[in-house]
């Protein structure tokens, strides 16, 4: 059969050779649309480096403007907040709680700053901070690659500070072979040198994986260091337990509400984290973008189908004979289907060669959109591997249902037709 197949294409190579020249193109065509949504998709599977899943986050409020706050008020806020914080703690179905300030999730809210190790303190990395207390990893579940956090020396008044970074500082800053190699070393910010209280050294205490801020973000360089404790304009964040998380924002506010008009509070919101992704996303733009994005890819993919589906739908009507004169020769059905869907499928595989090359040197030619994903030999491969497969299936639809047809003929009624 496979000869047969050969010598059909090779005999027919004037027509074959359009139909090659268009698979070609439309596979290469096909592999760039691909590629643009695993661009923004492939950005959205990657993990943050932290779980926010069934996590709340909680912030309050003052009835007073911060510049009106004295002495007196800050003393008195911090004995409220600390009762209130308290309780939370003992709400049903929270598992654990946390504060933190700096870079939040899903908002606009970021910090960074630069640091240096002491090895080189020309060579300065920027990256995003978060303050947090000690349980801000058992509520958000972060897993250090190496080392530990030592919850009894979290605190800034220790010498060195520790401090736990993602594996994408730890690469920029240090340049080691091995991001484990990290622990242990330290670093400095520049900036405090030139403050009246400058904190200069820092130690790694573990190394984190990749952070990002978004699901649609790249992944940036963080660092996390101490917050000494929880204060009342900071984010609060709950972690809850699945089975309440439904209605436990609602259920929070209506028995918490009273509680919090503790003096200068008041509890501004509480918002499920799934929730100020799909907000913070309609806000940035990102919803109507990609709408867009994926439209565009739609109505092109649209286009390619019709044009493969239609020039092999065409094409085997238009060999119809061949179909009756094969069954009348003693083959079946299946077999007469194998045959033109094996030679459909080798006329693409021919074509894949140009169009890998092409596709490949697209690639090198750093033509592609790679805003939020690096270019990668498994992101190509996949994107690639997609389309073909893609193309595969649109050439299988042109050839089965007309064969099938044709096949529902008798042989010597085609025969006499033609």
């Amino acid at each position: 059969m496979w000869k047969q197949i050969f010598n059909q294409i090779w005999n027919q190579r004037r027509t074959n050779a359009w139909l090659w020249t268009e698979l070609c193109i439309v596979t290469v065509l096909l592999w760039y649309g691909v590629d643009v949504v695993y661009n923004y998709e492939g950005a959205a599977w990657q993990p943050k480096g932290y779980d926010t899943s069934c996590v709340f986050d909680l912030t309050m409020g003052s009835t007073k403007p911060m510049d009106f706050i004295n002495d007196a008020d800050n003393r008195r806020a911090g004995e409220d907040f600390t009762y209130l914080y308290n309780l939370i703690k003992d709400y049903p179905g929270v598992e654990e709680v946390c504060a933190y300030y700096g870079s939040v999730p899903y908002t606009d809210e970021v910090m960074s700053e630069g640091y240096a190790p002491h090895t080189d303190s020309t060579h300065v990395v920027n990256c995003y901070i978060r303050y947090v207390t000690s349980s801000y990893f058992k509520v958000f579940r972060l897993n250090p690659l190496a080392g530990q956090l030592d919850e009894e020396h979290w605190s800034s008044a220790e010498n060195p500070v520790p401090t736990l970074m993602s594996v994408d500082l730890v690469d920029s800053l240090f340049q080691l072979p091995h991001a484990a190699d990290a622990v242990g070393r330290t670093c400095f910010n520049p900036y405090w040198l030139n403050t009246k209280h400058p904190v200069t050294n820092y130690r790694v205490s573990a190394v984190l994986p990749r952070h990002k801020l978004g699901d649609y973000e790249r992944y940036e360089p963080f660092i996390y260091l101490p917050a000494d404790k929880a204060l009342f304009w900071q984010h609060v964040a709950l972690r809850v337990s699945p089975d309440q998380v439904a209605g436990f924002a609602e259920r929070f506010r209506r028995d918490m509400q009273p509680v919090f008009d503790r003096g200068i509070f008041y509890l501004d919101n509480i918002r499920l984290y799934g929730d100020m992704k799909e907000a913070y996303d309609i806000q940035k733009g990102t919803v109507n973008y990609l709408n867009t994005v994926y439209t565009v890819a739609a109505f092109f993919l649209f286009n390619v189908f019709l044009c493969v589906f239609a020039t092999f739908w065409y094409r085997t009507r238009k060999r119809r004979c061949e179909v009756a004169l094969r069954m009348a020769l003693g083959s079946s059905r299946r077999q007469v289907m194998r045959y033109f869907l094996l030679e459909g499928l080798v006329l693409l595989l021919m074509a894949v060669i140009p169009a890998l090359l092409i596709a490949l040197n697209i690639q090198w030619a750093d033509l592609t959109v790679h805003t939020l994903v690096d270019v990668s030999a498994v992101r190509f491969v996949g994107s690639f591997g997609v389309a073909l497969l893609l193309m595969a299936l649109m050439i299988v639809l042109g050839i089965w249902y007309p064969a099938r047809r044709a096949m529902q003929v008798q042989p010597a009624e085609a025969l006499h037709d033609e």
